[in-house]
């Protein structure tokens, strides 16, 4: 008689983390924040919660001067 072979391990196929967006590669941010900040943004919703603040705040009006480009004289 011969003995049955139970294969098992190997790779696990679809395991890990899921991405955020599809065909989006994110990058890992590290923000130091109190305990009780930490608590909060739990209940807000976490990570989700930030990307999604991120996402629909507006970009400020930014005006770069400085004094060497005040110079340049006009072409």
């Amino acid at each position: 008689m011969g003995k049955e072979v139970v294969k098992r391990g190997g790779a696990g196929r679809g395991q890990g983390r899921k991405p955020v967006k599809q065909g989006e590669e994110t990058v890992t941010l590290s923000l130091r924040v109190t305990a009780a900040q930490r608590e909060k943004l739990a209940r807000l919703g976490g990570a989700g919660w930030v990307r999604s603040k991120i996402d629909s705040a507006k970009e400020p009006n930014m005006i770069y001067t400085s004094k060497v480009t005040d110079n340049i004289p006009p072409r």
